[in-house]
């Protein structure tokens, strides 16, 4: 692990109280709602390399605060789909997999071409039980 990311001891003493509440949202109302892709990112990360699809802002929920900025959250859904390298180094993905069958969905040939493609938001679960919104 390098130096950045091994973060800094401290000392919490009784700030910890153990388990706490906290906030959850309902995304149920946004289920079946259409919305245009506004951003594709690519990205690398301990796998690999994958791409991010993040949909406009569905909702901006003022009762609820973003931890880092303290702005009112904005939600979006979103969706992560891994990218594959071939034999010769390069780097794609293959007809049948998600993003492949994703692509051909949308009726486009590369992922850079997505933005502004309309999706339905639907939801997907996290390992963690917490559901998230996704196309």
């Amino acid at each position: 692990m390098s130096e950045e990311n091994k973060g800094k001891v401290v000392e919490l003493g009784d700030k910890v109280k153990g388990e706490i509440i906290l906030p959850t949202i309902d995304v149920s109302p946004y289920i079946g709602k259409k919305a245009k892709i506004a951003e594709v990112t690519e990205n690398e990360g301990n796998y690999g390399y994958y791409i991010k699809v993040e949909s406009d802002v569905v909702a901006t929920l003022d009762d609820v605060k973003d931890k880092e900025t303290g702005k009112p959250l904005e939600l979006k859904a979103s969706r992560i789909f891994g990218l594959q390298t071939d034999a010769d180094g390069a780097i794609g993905w293959g007809k049948d997999t998600k993003l492949g069958l994703f692509l051909k969905k949308m009726g486009v040939k590369h992922y850079n071409n997505l933005k502004g493609k309309e999706v339905v938001i639907q939801t997907q679960t996290s390992k963690t039980g917490t559901d998230f919104l996704s196309f």
